[in-house]
């Protein structure tokens, strides 16, 4: 069970690192619009999906796992809005702070199912993300 959720948990920070140097490499075509979606996307579904597999797997330490998704939302959604200017960078904070506190509360009630359906969503969300650029 526990190397499950680490191998869930490293695909993640692959898929969102392979993700950002797809967008890093064409960041002149992101528009103001685009940028935005995308700060606030991945740092949503990356804190409320991470939150969940912490919170599913740890439930006992429930504190110190909203403090590590909120933490590590607002960065990624620093680290994608700071692709495009400072305006997008404080969504991707602002998005990531929300999502980071929520996902936790998802992850103490959730099955199986619950971090199944988080992990596809990561999966579909920066994939979008990256294909949205090629219209």
């Amino acid at each position: 069970m526990s190397l499950l959720i680490i191998l869930i948990s490293v695909s993640y920070f692959i898929v969102c690192f392979v993700s950002y140097s797809y967008l890093y490499k064409v960041k002149n075509l992101i528009g103001y619009h685009l940028g935005m979606n995308l700060a606030m996307s991945s740092s949503g579904v990356m804190g409320i999906a991470v939150g969940t597999v912490l919170g599913y797997a740890f439930p006992a330490h429930y504190t110190l796992i909203t403090i590590a998704a909120t933490v590590i939302a607002v960065i990624i959604g620093a680290i994608f809005g700071a692709l495009v200017d400072y305006q997008t960078l404080l969504s991707g904070i602002s998005s990531g702070l929300m999502a980071g506190v929520m996902g936790p509360m998802i992850g103490v009630v959730a099955d199986l199912g619950l971090v199944t359906f988080t992990t596809i969503l990561v999966y579909f969300t920066f994939g979008i993300l990256c294909f949205s650029l090629r219209s």
